[in-house]
């Protein structure tokens, strides 16, 4: 190369060159791409480098070997499926929504509740469902590919799911079809695609921007033989509101990072350090641009990068004001809808904008985004309309020039992600809006958010808008080596909560004696892979995924003739205590719950010792209500949002509780079920005594709590009731190893250790030397248990002066 490489980058070629899969950790600026460069002309195997969009991945094949495929995932599913529907793509490429109604059958308003949908608004509503479920690894058109509705509430949303999920899938078959004649578009060929679990013809595979990998993508490339490079900068992931996945944290391979950057200079480099440390992120860059950079105010820059919409056009106005020509990143036609659509309503006619046609005034816009949380999207159009009025919006959009006419572009940050400027100001939206969020510390997700607007610039940056947040930065840090940034000593989390913060005493310890967590991560994948896909809720919108995993854990412990675990009976006794609970409903209800929970737990003890067996659906209706008892113990506060005990009043009993119990929660445990039945008949047959269920270990009272779910016959089982088991990757290895250790005089007899699946049917098992040599143990286990002992009590100690109430948890 004609360019000196850097340490950092002959350290990542020469693990590419050694054949490790490896996650390299890009910082803004740093030179990704000569990196992937440099390990393409390192062999002579074959690669394949996927990129995130077109241009990219052609200015990277000027740059690559020869022995370098550059690609785009969709061209890649174009060769092997798309190329025979290229006359569809073509033909119904502008087909009208109103034709596309026809073909689905769809000729008249459906109602729900007070409101309407035009039969144009049902199938564009259908569309986008086979279009989410193309986004996803699911295998099949679900109720929950139906996206956020406006206007509607849950009930709502969940009876339109249910009415047009039919449509749906009719939908996907016609588009699979030869002889379709449905609109065709290029995610449906990249689904078409991933459904046959395709093997890259490559040797090794290259896939850029990891962070905000699309899912399906995601899935292709975990299942890969071939020798795979991750490579991104997970603290410039902001998609994730788009399903966005960052593969990276959790890939099981080597990980190296590319600090210098080239595209900035030392003082814009701090600054993107002290949002990276806000943001969680260990990684701290160097500038390394040569010529002037810094940082400075500038009236008139390159280009002024915003928090949302709103602060983006205040922006706009003020150079249109002052005469500078200026352009808005993505042109102004989202905005002129808006407030074309704001006319119509205050003028009392309906719109068919796809945010606000469930509306008939403005009005009722205003008063549903004020009472539904969850409209967070649908605010900022609010705040939009309201603060400038769609005529001064309209206006605006129409003296906007384009980018290369502009003196000035004005962007979102979200719009900004890939470009950059030699002169950028931060404009407004990312201070505080009031008293209490000032005195919260500040969110990872928006401190990704500040990184990546201050590392758009190569010269000069003016942090003018930033000012307010970066104050709280400023503020007294919380987030110090033994805290979390609610203040809680890192000795006092649990097992899980450690493992969440990299200067805890489990991860301290782990990171020391099992430094390969990657490996043992890499041998599950191998396996897991050729298990089935995942079993499901289908029909249901909204399914509670944390209840489900609650219950069929429960529905696993009965069945191997174990008790619900002490956490469901202190759950219990909490709502019928005097404590003090937030959220918590008045004493008549608490007390109804109480009685209503203790009899849940004498039904459960009468099956268990024979004097009164339940068949299959009551017991799972038992277990779903335990769930929500021992959230109230777990979290320490009584939460609202999805619960079922939220429901209840005075009068309420155990038989209310179990009847509202949703149908699609029996249907989804009895599938997991069935699916356990040939993986658990052996531990069945154990003798009671070799049956553990919850087991609390030695260690536990070490740190702020940690029970397992099964110990049967020397075996260590955590169960897993995920729907994406390619996603467990270093803290769930780490959790099972916390477990294995912290048994410090082997009561337990552990031998081996391994995950459940229980959407899958699928145990995964490893011996203990095995697990042990994976993870890159370098001494037995007794000498590790005995080394965590020694580690954690005198942290542990120290933690047990600071007297804050901290419920136990795995």
């Amino acid at each position: 190369m004609g360019v000196k490489t850097t340490a950092e980058q002959e350290a990542a070629r020469e693990v590419f060159a050694a054949g490790a899969d490896l996650a390299l950790v890009a910082g803004a600026g740093t030179g990704k791409t000569s990196t992937l460069v440099l390990m393409g002309a390192a062999t002579r195997r074959r690669g394949l480098y996927v990129a995130f969009n077109k241009p990219i991945a052609e200015e990277a094949k000027a740059r690559f070997g020869t022995n370098v495929r550059c690609s785009t995932s969709h061209s890649l599913a174009y060769r092997a499926v798309g190329k025979n529907f290229q006359d569809r793509l073509k033909a119904t490429q502008h087909m009208p929504l109103k034709r596309t109604a026809q073909l689905l059958g769809l000729s008249r308003d459906l109602a729900v509740g007070e409101r309407r949908l035009k039969a144009t608004t049902q199938a564009r509503l259908v569309m986008e469902m086979v279009q989410r479920y193309c986004w996803s690894t699911d295998e099949q058109v679900a109720a929950r590919h139906l996206g956020r509705v406006n206007g509607l509430d849950d009930a709502g949303g969940q009876y339109l799911a249910e009415v047009l999920l039919r449509r749906a899938r009719w939908a996907w078959e016609d588009i699979c079809s030869p002889n379709g004649v449905l609109p065709f578009k290029h995610d449906h060929y990249l689904k078409m695609w991933a459904l046959t679990r395709p093997r890259l013809p490559a040797d090794f595979v290259l896939l850029d921007e990891a962070q905000d990998t699309n899912p399906v993508l995601e899935e292709i490339f975990l299942a890969q033989d071939a020798q795979r490079v991750c490579v991104g900068d997970p603290a410039q992931q902001i998609y994730d509101w788009r399903h966005a996945k960052d593969i990276m944290s959790s890939f099981p391979g080597r990980r190296l990072e590319l600090t210098e950057s080239f595209r900035f200079g030392p003082a814009i480099a701090q600054v993107a350090n002290r949002w990276l440390r806000a943001a969680d992120s260990t990684m701290q860059l160097t500038g390394r641009a040569a010529g002037e950079s810094g940082l400075g105010r500038v009236e008139v820059p390159d280009a002024v990068l915003c928090r949302g919409n709103a602060d983006a056009l205040a922006e706009v106005l003020r150079f249109l004001d002052a005469g500078v020509p200026v352009a808005l990143a993505g042109g102004g036609t989202p905005l002129m809808k808006i407030a074309e659509a704001a006319v119509d309503l205050k003028a009392g006619r309906r719109t068919s904008h796809h945010e606000l046609y469930l509306f008939s005034s403005w009005g009722e816009v205003q008063e549903y985004a004020e009472q539904d949380s969850a409209a967070a999207e649908l605010k900022a159009i609010v705040e939009l309309v309201d603060t400038y009025g769609p005529q001064q919006i309209i206006a605006a959009v129409s003296r906007m020039v384009e980018e290369d006419r502009a003196r000035v572009v004005v962007s979102t940050v979200h719009k900004s992600k890939g470009r950059e400027w030699d002169r950028v100001r931060i404009g407004d939206g990312f201070a505080p809006t009031d008293e209490h969020a000032a005195a919260r510390v500040l969110q990872a997700a928006e401190a990704r958010l500040a990184y990546v607007a201050v590392t758009r610039v190569r010269r000069l940056l003016d942090t003018t808008g930033l000012e307010g947040a970066e104050a709280q930065l400023r503020r007294p840090d919380r987030r110090t080596a033994d805290r979390t940034p609610e203040g809680m000593p890192l000795a006092a989390l649990p097992l899980t909560g450690q493992l969440a913060y990299a200067r805890s005493p489990m991860s301290l310890f782990m990171s020391r004696h099992l430094p390969h967590p990657e490996q043992l991560v890499g041998a599950y994948h191998q396996q897991v892979r050729h298990l089935p896909h995942p079993v499901q809720p289908m029909d249901e919108r909204r399914p509670d995924w944390a209840a489900l995993g609650h219950t069929i854990d429960y529905r696993l412990r009965l069945g191997l003739g174990g008790g619900l675990g002490d956490a469901v009976a202190h759950g219990v006794r909490l709502l019928g205590s005097q404590t003090p609970l937030d959220g918590a409903p008045a004493a008549p209800v608490r007390s109804a719950l109480h009685t209503a929970g203790t009899r849940l737990l004498a039904r459960v003890r009468a099956h268990l010792d024979g004097s009164m067996l339940l068949v299959e659906d009551d017991l799972t209706r038992l277990c779903h209500v335990a769930g929500y008892f021992e959230a109230v113990y777990r979290n320490g506060v009584f939460l609202r949002r999805h619960n079922l005990l939220a429901q209840a009043d005075s009068a309420t009993t155990l038989d209310d509780l179990t009847a509202a119990v949703p149908v699609y929660v029996l249907e989804d445990i009895a599938e997991q079920m069935q699916l356990a039945e040939e993986p658990f008949a052996p531990l069945r047959q154990l003798p009671a005594a070799q049956r553990v269920c919850g087991p609390v270990f030695a260690g536990s009272t070490d740190l702020g709590g940690a029970d397992a779910d099964f110990i049967t016959g020397g075996l260590l089982i955590d169960c897993k009731a995920t729907t994406h088991p390619h996603q467990i990757g270093t803290s769930q290895v780490q959790q099972l190893a916390g477990y294995l250790l912290l048994d410090y005089d082997d009561a337990y007899g552990i031998d081996r250790v391994g995950f459940y699946l229980s959407r899958q049917g699928g145990l995964i098992t490893w011996s203990v030397p095995e697990f042990l040599r994976a993870m890159g143990a370098r001494v037995p286990l007794p000498v590790l248990r005995g080394g965590l002992r020694d580690h954690l009590r005198p942290s542990r100690a120290h933690s047990a002066a600071v007297v804050i109430r901290m419920p136990r948890q795995r």
